[in-house]
């Protein structure tokens, strides 16, 4: 049985017992166990650090400990919080999705001079998961209209939830297919951050709990760029923007050779992370 203990007391006990798995799941004791908490007492987190000395009745301690077992497991934060940030916002995620990366704002930012320099107005998406491309750019670019697809109607779920929440009155289509449908409307940017982990590549812990339909791409990892360009070059005058695999620039460059306007770009670690290129 749990005894009565203040909001410090059970940060202390939690940041210990966290720590032991601290090294091996990457994670951040304190901060964790705070985001956990103030989770649990629905309360920002410098409430905690105001009412150090509050005691805490049994019930939500216990429901604070059951988290923190998730926690200690390996199941990811944002996946026991139901909330993960991107560019800003807080989005809904459940294990249906992948959690956002940040790495990810990169495709955001590189989408917007697209947008800007081709006076693009209609976008598509391939995989739209949980929503945040599509509805962040929907966000920062009103005027455009989207249509988006995902292989899972439960990710769908998800996209259609966040869209609702801040993009209610935005123009966007969700269609449930793997690729896009022979009846897609017309669109001048197709972006996509597709599965791109090759089968037999080992991922970590925490990735054991994402979607794997979402993470891998095939034996090499590219299966879904070779089915997405089969889908592009049925069309014309489109930009393409992905995310790929840090090692993936070479093989990539081949699977392009027919664009125009090839770009690859890098993260903030210096790591290849996605491309842009112009189909004619």
């Amino acid at each position: 049985m749990i005894m009565k203990s203040s909001i410090d007391e059970l940060l202390q006990t939690a940041t210990i017992e966290l720590s032991s798995v601290a090294k091996t799941l990457s994670l951040k004791p304190r901060f964790e166990s705070e985001i956990l908490l103030s989770f649990v007492l629905k309360v920002p987190r410098i409430y905690l650090h105001t009412h150090s000395t509050q005691y805490i009745e049994t019930a939500l301690k216990e429901h604070f400990f059951s988290l923190i077992a998730l926690r200690k497991k390996g199941t990811p934060i944002e996946y026991i919080t139901q909330n993960a940030s991107f560019y800003g916002y807080d989005f809904f995620v459940n294990p249906n999705v992948l959690i956002p990366r940040p790495e990810t704002e990169i495709l955001i930012d590189k989408a917007r001079e697209i947008i800007h320099a081709y006076h693009i107005h209609s976008i598509a998406e391939i995989g739209i998961g949980s929503g945040i491309i599509t509805t962040t750019l929907a966000l920062l670019e009103p005027q455009c209209r989207f249509f988006a697809t995902d292989i899972s109607q439960k990710a769908l779920q998800v996209a259609q939830k966040n869209i609702a929440t801040f993009a209610p009155n935005a123009d966007i289509t969700l269609h449930h297919c793997s690729i896009l449908p022979a009846n897609a409307p017309h669109f001048e940017l197709l972006i996509s951050n597709p599965p791109y982990i090759s089968e037999d590549y080992p991922i970590s812990k925490p990735l054991l709990y994402e979607p794997k339909v979402a993470l891998f791409g095939g034996k090499d990892g590219l299966d879904v760029y070779k089915e997405i360009l089969k889908e592009i070059k049925k069309r014309k005058n489109i930009w393409l923007l992905c995310e790929m695999g840090f090692n993936q620039k070479e093989a990539i460059s081949t699977l392009l050779q027919d664009a125009k306007d090839v770009a690859f770009y890098t993260d903030l670690s210096g790591l290849d992370r996605g491309f842009s290129a112009y189909f004619a």
